[in-house]
């Protein structure tokens, strides 16, 4: 099988009809808006002709960050009394809370621009319209059956929030600004990369190679990054911006992201990268204590775990450790004296949101994705809603965790020239992964222990070095493998690998 006849089969197996415009994907400034931004710009304009202090209105995350700089730079380049507002996980909470809401009314505003939030805050938006103030809604999350009463809404699941704000962007400035920040956004809120995404990253890439941005350099210095993939941003760059909005205040990520001011810049990245730091740690012993409540003989079909010591600003992570160890949806609970905070995450074909709209009555927020959610309630319907959430019952299939395979090859077509062209599938993501191979009846020899823990394995694949990370003890002889093609550089050399997901006796069952 030669490499191009591999790459048609991936293409075709992913539902790729045009491989043109995959490999070179329209740029973003050529792309028609999700939406049509003309009333917001009309409104925006006539609280600008008036005089009137505007607040953007974001949120803790990397998305809510970058959209609320993007958002706030657009406006600020041509009007001074617009102001950002992250809000405080701690003190705010999630989303649009009055408190936040009152702190911007406070302020005088005149119009309040929410973006990454907004789409079910109904209560929060009359309360808005009844102070005389008007409300600009961009969104990308799950709506409700009605929508809130804002004097626009500026909708789209298309792409993530920062998305959204360029586009806005764009069409507010008649002119197409800098990917940065939409990508990194892109990457880290977890959007599928195809279409629409898959140009954000494509060409931001590039972008964010040759950035301009002091906050973002400093940044890749602090964190000693070379060169900028989707792992980079999504494993390196976002975890920094995050940390801040995880335990202390994120309005630290979005004045490193917008400061032009070199020395402000590095304080700031080093600040990001201790809290970061202290953030693992944190992170580490709290899923140690999380996999210490759970009875992995008896697993749940929902994951729920719940604690006083739990960080609120880690249980997202909590939740996403446990659903990837177990592949069940998670729930991690953060304990409060009177409310407590919840961040949920799922699996294919369980739509964690709408499961938990079903308990409406029993909460006092919820808000999400089909993926990933987080919810608040008041400890007196807490024991109530853990009893619901420890006795749902879900289809078995979906439990079960399957081996994702694109194709079956054999050892001879693997070469450097496939994997020059599998390089042009990437950015790799959600919804584009890095392509998967097997190969039966293979021999697996020189098989040896590596790594501090000797979790890991060294081998050979017919006469392919591989390695296998966390592996599953195994002897030489014939098997079937499971494996990504890379390329692995030590010391000045690089060779050919593979990287093995799985690996079974040969012909004792299906991969």
């Amino acid at each position: 099988m030669t490499p191009d006849e591999i790459i048609q089969k991936i293409l075709k197996l992913r539902g790729i009809t045009n491989p043109g415009e995959f490999f070179n994907p329209t740029h973003p400034k050529d792309i028609k808006s999700p939406f049509d931004s003309q009333p917001a710009i009309d409104l925006i304009r006539k609280h600008i002709f008036l005089n009137n202090k505007i607040m953007v209105y974001g949120d803790y995350d990397v998305d809510g960050i970058c959209a609320t700089a993007i958002l706030w730079e657009t406006l600020y380049s041509g009007y001074k009394n617009v102001f950002p507002h992250i809000p405080h996980r701690e003190s705010e909470g999630y989303g649009l809370s009055i408190k936040g809401v009152d702190h911007c009314l406070a302020q005088e505003a005149k119009l309040i621009i929410t973006v990454d939030n907004g789409i079910v805050a109904f209560d929060q938006i009359d309360y808005i319209r009844q102070k005389g103030c008007d409300v600009i809604v961009i969104d990308h999350h799950e709506p409700d059956t009605k929508l809130p009463n804002a004097n626009v809404i500026l909708h789209s699941k298309e792409c993530c929030a920062s998305g959204l704000a360029w586009f806005f962007s764009r069409d507010y400035l008649s002119k197409s600004t800098s990917l940065e920040l939409a990508t990194i956004a892109t990457v880290c809120d977890l959007v599928p990369l195809v279409d629409l995404n898959r140009s954000f990253v494509k060409h931001g890439l590039v972008e964010l190679q040759n950035t301009r941005r002091v906050g973002l350099l400093a940044l890749i210095q602090e964190a000693m990054i070379k060169k900028i993939t989707p792992y980079e941003i999504g494993f390196i760059i976002g975890p920094r911006l995050n940390a801040m909005g995880r335990l202390e205040h994120a309005i630290d990520s979005l004045r490193l992201l917008c400061t032009h001011d070199v020395d402000q810049a590095a304080k700031l990245a080093k600040l990001l990268g201790d809290t970061n730091r202290q953030r693992q740690d944190e992170t580490k012993n709290a899923v140690d204590h999380a996999l210490g409540m759970i009875d992995e003989n008896n697993l749940p079909d929902l994951i729920v775990v719940s604690d006083t010591g739990y960080h609120a600003g880690v249980i997202g992570l909590i939740a996403g450790k446990l659903t990837e160890k177990y592949h069940r949806p998670s729930v991690a609970i953060s304990i409060g004296e009177t409310e407590s905070k919840a961040s949920c995450r799922s699996i294919v074909g369980f739509h964690i949101t709408k499961y938990l709209r079903n308990f409406d009555k029993l909460l006092m927020a919820v808000g999400g994705h089909s993926m990933a959610a987080g919810f608040t309630v008041s400890n007196s319907n807490l024991p109530k809603l853990l009893k619901k959430l420890n006795n749902i019952k879900i289809d078995p299939k979906i439990l079960v965790k399957k081996q994702r395979v694109d194709l079956e090859i054999p050892l001879s077509s693997i070469n450097y020239e496939l994997l020059s062209k599998l390089k042009e599938l990437e950015p790799f993501g959600l919804g584009n992964p890095s392509p998967v191979f097997s190969t039966s009846g293979v021999e697996v020899s020189n098989v040896k222990s590596v790594g501090k823990d000797g979790k890991h394995m060294k081998l050979k694949v017919g006469e392919l070095d591989a390695i296998w990370f966390n592996a599953k003890i195994i002897t030489d002889g014939l098997a079937d493998v499971v494996y990504h093609l890379e390329i692995n550089e030590f010391n000045g050399k690089t060779s050919l690998q593979l990287n093995v997901r799985d690996i079974m006796t040969h012909g004792s069952d299906t991969l």
